[in-house]
């Protein structure tokens, strides 16, 4: 039992001593190879890590130089094809100048901004529907959501938001007609 202890100990202290010997040449390689430190950093600790996984095979070795070299040049074709290989979609776009042959106004689905009018007017009858009934509507309407996406949002069967949508919509169509309001907006 004693043996066997002191040889992990002499096997730690040969390990130390040979990853000493070689640590400097090691980073020194991986500086040469990268850009900027931070990748060199980088590059090192991969290098390390093969190091510590290959010691039996490099303990036998006479010269561990020819080793190190090839995992160092390995190690950082690696990481270069893995950096290339990975490209964010905001680096794929292509940058094109807006082309308007024409000015907005005159496009043929312009519609001018709404006036002070307009907008509490809008306020005024949306204040009519109840929470649900006006989210329905905004989100199927201004938000673009289908039938299907709002059932599954709200919890809802697709054919509860169609009737409550339907609801909505008849309240407001009562509010315009008791107020004469479609006569109004033609004017």
């Amino acid at each position: 039992m004693f043996n066997h202890s002191q040889e992990k100990i002499e096997f730690r202290k040969t390990v130390e001593q040979l990853w000493k010997r070689h640590s400097e040449e090691i980073y020194t390689l991986c500086e040469q190879k990268c850009a900027t430190a931070e990748d060199a950093r980088d590059l090192f600790q991969t290098v390390a890590l093969k190091f510590c996984e290959n010691l039996q095979n490099l303990m036998n070795r006479a010269d561990i130089m020819p080793w190190i070299i090839t995992v160092v040049k390995n190690s950082y074709l690696d990481e270069v094809c893995e950096r290339n290989r990975m490209k964010t979609m905001t680096s794929v776009c292509e940058d094109t100048p807006e082309y308007m042959p024409f000015s907005e106004e005159n496009a043929a689905f312009y519609s001018r901004p709404a006036t002070v009018e307009q907008r509490m007017f809008l306020f005024k009858t949306l204040g009519l529907l109840n929470p649900l009934e006006r989210m329905l509507l905004e989100m199927r309407y201004l938000g673009g959501f289908s039938v299907h996406e709002l059932s599954c949002i709200l919890g809802l069967s697709e054919n509860a938001v169609r009737k409550r949508r339907l609801h909505a919509f008849k309240k407001l169509r009562r509010f315009y007609r008791e107020n004469d309001i479609l006569t109004k907006i033609a004017e």
